[in-house]
């Protein structure tokens, strides 16, 4: 067999170092590309850089309008099974309000929904237990179960739901054994900061005091 012409031959070598130095710039530019793409993505995840894909979970401007309720004066707690219930979750921890509807259910509480989103954004506080003036007992009665909560009235309701919203304090509520342990007939606390609240039959829920 012929051996090519050495000008062949340059030519192949040269045309094969032009392929290995395009390669190497192509390669280089694309490892270079993807380090500046993990830089960048580790300054979002610690937050030195802001995400533009991020959104903020919302929540409305607080406000000095809520009313938190008086138990009506020597109220006793109802019966579980006699309570109304809504859970909604007010923090981004998915499931929240899921597993403590079926702790809700469980501890003989009728839950009215499916486990939702609180339509108002984030709940900074541990539980909030929205009533209304139909409800005011009932809501203290299932606070109960979520130490530090507070009930708040909601002046359009107008029947006996009771709506739990958890929050981003929020931890979980009693056990079942502690429910069981509650005393059924345990009178209502009213808190130092709460107003009487007329009911829609005409009555007056508490007086502020203690009992």
């Amino acid at each position: 067999m012929t051996a090519p012409h050495p000008s062949v031959q340059d030519a192949r070598q040269a045309r094969r170092r032009r392929l290995q130095q395009r390669q190497t710039v192509i390669f280089g530019g694309l490892v270079t590309i993807l380090l500046v793409l993990a830089l960048i993505a580790a300054a979002m995840f610690t937050g030195l850089v802001p995400s533009p894909l991020q959104r903020e979970f919302s929540s409305p401007e607080p406000t000095d309008d809520v009313v938190v309720p008086c138990p009506p004066q020597d109220a006793t707690a109802l019966d579980l099974g006699s309570i109304t219930a809504n859970v909604y979750n007010g923090t981004d921890r998915a499931g929240l309000a899921g597993e403590t509807g079926e702790s809700l259910s469980r501890a003989g509480v009728l839950v009215n929904q499916e486990p939702a989103n609180w339509p108002q954004g984030s709940y900074e506080g541990t539980a909030q237990i929205v009533v209304g003036a139909e409800g005011v007992v009932a809501g203290y009665s299932l606070a109960r179960l979520f130490p530090g909560s507070v009930v708040s009235l909601d002046d359009g309701r107008e029947d006996e739901t009771v709506d739990v919203v958890l929050g981003a304090e929020y931890d979980s509520m009693l056990s079942q054994d502690e429910i069981d342990q509650l005393e059924p007939d345990e009178p209502l606390q009213a808190p130092e900061d709460c107003e009487p609240v007329r009911s829609a039959g005409g009555g007056e829920n508490g007086d502020g005091e203690s009992g």
